[in-house]
């Protein structure tokens, strides 16, 4: 399995030579973006069985097992409880933006939520990651 804390520290090492400002916080990196701050965390691997990512609708790891990487998951803040809320409303700015895009360099599927998650407002987007990616799920 992937090492959260290695992921979150070089996200926000990342953000920071892009110059955007984003502190390690806990098991989170939060990113400033006004009044949608982002937190992106490591959400674990749910392996259901020995063979791992099984899948292939759900996974590129096939047949790694414990080994298959977790989630990089972005949540916002300022995302509204309006149904249905919107990926437009998460990457509301340049700095969300440049955020997805360092998530993205690792091969690890991409949750996108909204912290304000309202009845049938939960903002659950899945972007899926892909082995050939430069991080490969690191």
């Amino acid at each position: 399995m992937a090492n959260k804390d290695q992921i979150l520290d070089k996200i926000a090492r990342n953000m920071k030579q892009r110059g955007q400002a984003a502190e390690r916080v806990g098991d989170s990196v939060v990113v400033e973006n006004g009044s949608n701050d982002l937190v992106v965390t490591y959400e674990a691997k749910d392996v259901q069985s020995p063979m791992g990512g099984i899948n292939d609708t759900q996974s590129p790891f096939l047949g790694i097992g414990i080994a298959a990487p977790g989630s990089i998951k972005i949540t916002g803040a300022g995302v509204s409880t309006a149904n249905p809320a919107t990926v437009g409303e998460l990457i509301d700015s340049a700095a969300a933006a440049i955020t997805l895009a360092v998530v993205a360099a690792f091969a690890n599927d991409i949750m996108l939520s909204n912290a304000n998650a309202g009845a049938g407002a939960d903002l659950d987007q899945r972007i899926g990651g892909h082995a050939d990616v430069l991080g490969l799920g690191e």
